[in-house]
């Protein structure tokens, strides 16, 4: 017979919604489908000694494959509004409140059955979700139906690797817009009893934390107790994560378990019975699953919990892979898309990994004592989320396995000091904080344990993100570890798992030189990388993407393995060239070795450079520069001295040379007279083998007249493109200068470079009208072909020397 039939039908249900999200036609699915019955017809009709009359369950699983399809199908299918506006528009609308969340400043509502009338048109809407975000929180409930006024957006899609999809994110949340508020006004005042109840006990007891304890431990306590992280800082939220014990401040089912056990103990205790026990106990944990917002995690667990009450119930053995089978098939029926979401892969796979290895390592070494039981629970959870953790968070934190032996055997009394605390002060202040004594020496030890992993060697490893192959490869081999051990005892089995994390963390070759052009928003950001290795950053900085080098350059650097900067190279030190450079440099996760600026009048006692490689002609760092350069000059040399980065100064006639790779800087020239910052903007001529391309930063029409003649004169004497002579034939790339601006790349610079593809960097719908038709229309006549970031997304180009291939991160 075979055992866990919800497993099975799981797995089902999950195959039909990765082929929905694969995007495979309807009449397609039947294979898959026919392949199953198949299966299940050859399995219960033609080998009847492996199976019984119990497993004709295996006639379901095609029909759960193909609801698995049309659910994740449905929940994909954009709503009909989408084409009724671009990014945004004015609206009205009318919806009832689900859930509400405070945020430092003001609230979010989340809204259901929406009606929305766009300003300018006469259609109404039926939205079934839309996310309002108000500036003040006014006194709405749960259940008020409300009318709001004010901006509606669509969910921005990911533009680069490794960065936000903000798009994904709502959307795995079934929620499909989100709107700005100007004004909220009461329409219905009907509110659900329940949830005001609730909403006052999590606010008495938020306002308990916030009396009884300092502000940083009131925000760790308010997100692990009640699940609001409004107080919780970012400072603490980051030192977490990079020891590996965020799940800490998740409401998990550590949270629900422990609560939902004591309070069933208690009740039974009170000689209540075991019917009335099991009752009272269920509906306790499902209400303080809705004062907690219900998230996947605590989602998981109440189902779980729930399962395991009612298994004692009717006298039936607890099966925990059947529980959450039964769980993740709850989930994934009303959103699909949460397959997608991390938190309910790490929080599935945690409970998974713990399940399936936990019994092979007690079977291959026994656990003698609650250590080594403790450290094979850590262990088997790291396992089955390590893939999760690397293809979203791209780091592993070295030390979490000892770390979370250390201080989750805490977690218990942290909580219930915790809970018992914030009751107490409800009622006595002092009481509460007496009680509160426990809980604040307990989040001061986990913060100096914290800090001191961040101090040990290697606390962080970048690897990047592994692609799927990889991964599907990993659990294979996770997979074949398991199917051994249930038969054998021999030791040797655990190499298996060696080599499963070796193929993981294994780190990807690299091929050739590759460049990418991000998209920052109204701004630039280049990244090249050598076949050695070596790292360039060409400008960083975007005017309309707020923090830009935390939130998209930091994130691709990570995503690729990359944890430093051997050359940050500024063309000009405008904001939109160098605001995400600057948040790097302050990064502790980025490493910025050295800082490249060009060489403008007023900065004469720097000395000259040649081959930045070698290290020659270094700036002494002693004089700063013409401040009619920009503030951010300044800035940028004194951050450079603070955080010990190397700063060099670069003008025409300077180059990097490494490998096959050649960097030489056309401009600007000795002794040039700029007349404006744009003017003086630095000129790179890249040249990989039969590669070509030429970076232009914001050069405008008088630095490229000035350019123009000076190579025109260079070329009567040299003819070598390491030399910085401009190719015959013309360049294979060009970053089109000044986002696009019509007053740049003019003609007789574009009858100079001649590039077969043009690369333009600015924003969608910005302030400026980049790029410019005139620009495009000069782009075209001279036959090259044009990609744009808020358009293409990144664009990447890879490049042996001999061939190259490019390729955008959004497939148009």
């Amino acid at each position: 017979m075979i055992k866990r039939p919800l497993l099975w039908g799981i797995g089902a249900f999950i195959g039909g919604i990765l082929l929905a999200w694969k995007k495979v036609p309807p009449p397609f699915l039947m294979i898959p489908a026919f392949l199953d019955w198949l299966l299940t017809y050859l399995l219960i009709y033609r080998l009847k000694k492996f199976l019984n009359r119990k497993d004709n369950f295996l006639w379901i699983l095609p029909f759960l494959m193909v609801l698995g399809f049309l659910a994740m199908k449905d929940q994909m299918k954009p709503p009909d509004m989408d084409r009724a506006f671009d990014d945004k528009a004015s609206c009205k609308l009318t919806g009832k409140i689900d859930m509400t969340v405070k945020k430092p400043k003001g609230c979010v509502y989340y809204l259901k059955d929406n009606r929305v009338a766009l300003f300018g048109g006469d259609k109404i809407y039926s939205v079934e979700n839309i996310i309002v975000f108000a500036e003040n929180s006014g006194d709405y409930q749960v259940g008020n139906k409300i009318t709001v006024t004010g901006t509606i957006y669509k969910f921005s899609e990911n533009t680069n690797p490794g960065g936000f999809n903000e798009l994904l994110y709502y959307k795995i949340r079934n929620i499909s817009y989100k709107v700005y508020s100007e004004k909220i006004s009461l329409t219905d005042s009907g509110y659900s009893k329940i949830h005001k109840m609730l909403n006052k006990i999590k606010e008495r007891l938020a306002n308990s934390y916030m009396r009884i304890l300092p502000q940083k431990e009131a925000g760790i306590i308010m997100a692990m107790v009640l699940g609001e992280k409004y107080m919780l800082e970012d400072e603490i939220k980051n030192l977490y994560q990079d020891n590996g014990i965020s799940h800490i401040l998740a409401i998990s089912g550590l949270h629900i378990s422990m609560i939902g056990a004591a309070v069933y103990h208690i009740l039974r205790k009170m000689k209540l019975g075991l019917y009335v026990s099991t009752v009272m106990s269920l509906i306790f944990i499902f209400g303080y699953g809705m004062l907690t917002n219900f998230d996947v995690s605590t989602n998981r667990a109440v189902v779980m919990y729930s399962v395991m009450l009612i298994a004692n119930l009717i006298g039936k053995t607890f099966d925990l892979l059947s529980a959450l089978s039964l769980s993740a098939f709850i989930i994934l029926l009303k959103s699909p898309m949460q397959i997608f979401n991390a938190g309910f892969l790490l929080s599935f796979g945690a409970v998974l990994g713990i399940a399936l290895m936990v019994p092979r390592f007690n079977r291959l070494f026994e656990a003698k004592n609650s250590l080594v039981s403790g450290l094979y629970v850590s262990i088997a959870a790291q396992i089955f989320t390590l893939p999760v953790v690397l293809y979203y968070f791209f780091q592993i934190p070295v030390y979490s396995v000892l770390i979370n032996i250390l201080l989750v055997p805490l977690a218990s009394l942290l909580l219930f000091s915790s809970l018992a605390a914030g009751m107490a002060g409800t009622v006595s202040l002092p009481a509460g904080i007496f009680l509160a004594g426990v809980a604040n020496y307990i989040l001061r030890f986990y913060e100096t344990v914290c800090r001191m992993g961040l101090k040990l060697p290697k606390n962080l490893i970048t690897v990047g993100r592994p692609d799927i192959l990889r991964i599907i490869l990993y659990f294979l081999l996770v997979l074949i570890f398991v199917i051994l051990t249930d038969k054998t005892r021999k030791k040797r089995v655990m190499l298996i798992l060696a080599v499963a994390v070796q193929i993981l963390l294994f780190p990807k070759p690299r091929d050739g030189f590759t460049v990418t052009f991000l998209d920052v928003g109204q701004g630039d950001a280049i990244f090249m990388e050598t076949k050695e290795g070596t790292t360039f950053l060409i400008d960083g900085g975007s005017m309309d993407v707020e923090g830009v080098g935390l939130y998209r350059i930091k994130p691709f650097l990570l995503s690729r393995g990359i944890d430093h900067i051997d050359y940050a190279i500024v063309t000009h030190p405008d904001t939109d060239h160098v605001s995400g450079l600057m948040e790097l440099i302050q990064d502790p996760k980025i490493k910025v070795s050295n800082l490249v600026l060009p060489r403008i009048n007023g900065n004469k006692e720097n000395q000259e450079i040649r081959n930045l490689l070698d290290n020659e002609g270094k700036g002494t760092g002693v004089d700063k520069a013409d401040m009619s350069a920009g503030d951010n000059y300044g800035k940028l040399e004194m951050l450079a001295e603070t955080y010990r980065v190397n700063t060099f100064y670069i003008k025409a006639g300077d180059y990097i040379k490494e490998g096959m790779l050649n960097i030489a800087c056309l401009h600007p020239f000795e002794e040039y007279d700029y007349v404006s910052d744009n003017s003086y903007s630095v000129v790179l001529s890249v040249n990989y083998g039969n590669f070509d391309m030429l970076l232009t930063g914001d050069l405008d029409a008088e630095g490229e007249e000035t350019l123009v003649s000076k190579l025109a004169e260079k070329r009567k004497t040299e003819n070598s493109k390491e030399n910085g002579i401009v190719p015959s034939d013309g360049y294979d790339v060009l970053k089109v200068a000044h986002h696009g601006s019509k007053y740049s790349t003019g003609w007789e610079f574009l009858r100079m470079a001649k590039p077969k593809i043009s690369v333009i960097s600015c924003g969608k719908n910005n302030r400026y009208g980049h790029p410019h038709q005139e620009l495009k229309d000069r782009l075209a006549q001279i036959g090259s072909e044009i990609l744009i970031s808020y358009v293409n997304g990144a664009v990447t180009i890879r490049t042996d020397g001999v061939r190259y291939r490019i390729s955008s991160w959004l497939r148009m």
